[in-house]
């Protein structure tokens, strides 16, 4: 589906989207001149937006048509009915100025990867109340999320990683991102927050920020203050509670080990008898015939030496009932066929966590630029092979020309560590910013 202008879903109106399909806009283009960019087309809905993908191997893709395409290619995606949730899951949203927009409103937004945009990834505004689920945010120009104005997202076991600012929070809003022990309509956390580029959360309005149970690539609550901007750096704001930490759940010990092995076994049933035939379950004789033997003549007498019991305490012996049982045969362990490993993997998910460096390189700041006082940044995004090498890369976002000619000749010098995915070989792929800023006006 190609797209050159403003697409308006009316109130009343659903838009269904079918699962793998591909919508493609026009580079900096509007045909309409409407919406809040002018100069770019965007999808506003004050109905509902439902876009189900069927999975993660056939999402939903909201894209640039460019070839090559660069991040604030076209606006975003921008939600404002308050009342009626949209539903956006596998879904794809790169190459935007803002991804997702949730304006006063509370979409579910679950399994969903957005990248490569301008500015936020998701922004939540003027009291929006989103359920951002299990979704990857990662290499977006300034925030991941972007909360402002009195929102307050969920956030629940998501990737928020190599954007400027993970979260940024804003004129009293409030997002969740995660409460331990875990309360009624709020977040769980399990939320990988780490490898941003300023900090992972930059907390900028008066409200204390629940962030617990999460990850953050380090169990060092010092290196873990370091990453976060909250009343510790300035006492205007509020703080940001990020501890207990997220550990993976571990089994509990039995209280009776006994019990726990093989609950089965507590009380075990007699061994089967050999000589009696597996069908019989149970079996039941009705005459016991009691095998003769037969005596020393000298016990006899020991024998009748012993005293008769009374009549009255005499039983009688009922016949012997045998109970003959099949043990359950024990069923051999089938291991799980190994799952595929789709390369390559997000830098968030290899063992270390994190990109390792072999070699560097600072890049020449143009001699032009240096001279009228520009600045810019730089986002490649690099795909590392398994072997450490550049495989290839591709410039997602660029303040000059000259800028982008530094910057490559740099990272052809890079090397980087290979990287292993559950002990195994993999390639990967990570977002690589370089700032040109001059360290003193002159």
């Amino acid at each position: 589906i190609y797209v050159n202008g403003d697409v308006i879903v009316p109130k009343g109106v659903i838009l269904s989207i079918e699962s793998g399909s591909r919508i493609l806009f026009k580079p900096k283009t509007d045909v309409l001149h409407s919406g809040v960019d002018k100069e770019r087309a965007e999808i506003v809905v004050r109905g509902i937006l439902l876009a189900r993908g069927n999975s993660a191997r056939s999402p939903i893709t909201f894209t640039s048509e460019a070839a090559n395409a660069q991040m604030n290619d076209w606006y975003g995606i921008i939600i404002k009915n308050l009342y009626d949730k949209s539903v956006l899951q596998n879904c794809v949203v790169e190459f935007s100025y803002k991804g997702i927009t949730c304006y006063g409103s509370t979409p579910q937004i679950q399994d969903c990867e957005l990248r490569f945009n301008y500015n936020s990834g998701i922004s939540c505004e003027v009291r929006a109340n989103p359920e951002i689920r299990r979704s990857v945010i990662m290499g977006n120009g300034f925030a991941g999320i972007n909360c402002e104005l009195a929102s307050s997202p969920i956030i629940t076991e998501c990737v928020i990683t190599q954007n400027n600012y993970g979260v940024i929070i804003l004129s009293r809003s409030q997002p969740d991102l995660g409460h331990f022990p875990v309360k009624e309509n709020t977040s769980k956390g399990e939320n990988r927050i780490f490898n941003n580029f300023d900090f992972n959360v930059y907390n900028h309005s008066i409200n204390n920020i629940y962030a617990q149970n999460n990850l953050w690539n380090t169990s060092d609550p010092d290196e873990i203050r370091f990453t976060l901007y909250d009343n510790l750096k300035n006492p205007s704001y509020g703080q940001v509670y990020f501890q207990p930490i997220y550990l993976k759940k571990r089994k509990r010990k039995p209280l009776f080990p006994e019990i726990a092995l093989n609950p089965r076994q507590v009380n075990p049933a007699p061994a089967p008898s050999k000589s009696l035939p597996q069908q019989q379950i149970p079996v039941k004789s009705d005459t016991t015939t009691a095998p003769k033997v037969e005596l020393p003549s000298d016990t006899t007498v020991a024998l009748n030496a012993l005293p008769s019991p009374p009549p009255d305490t005499i039983v009688k012996v009922k016949p012997e009932t045998v109970f003959v049982y099949r043990l359950p045969e024990e069923k051999k362990e089938e291991k799980p066929p190994e799952q595929t490993i789709q390369e390559p993997v997000l830098e968030a998910f290899l063992d270390s966590g994190k990109r390792e460096y072999i070699k560097r390189a600072v890049p020449k700041y143009p001699d032009i630029y240096l001279k009228t006082g520009t600045e810019g940044e730089v986002y490649i995004e690099v795909v590392v092979g398994r072997d450490g090498k550049i495989k290839s890369h591709r410039v997602l976002r660029s303040g000059g020309e000259l800028f982008t000619v530094a910057a490559e000749r740099a990272l052809e010098k890079y090397r980087y560590k290979p990287g292993t995915f559950k002990g195994k070989p993999v390639s990967y792929k990570i977002v690589e910013l370089f700032r040109f800023k001059r360290s003193t006006p002159e």
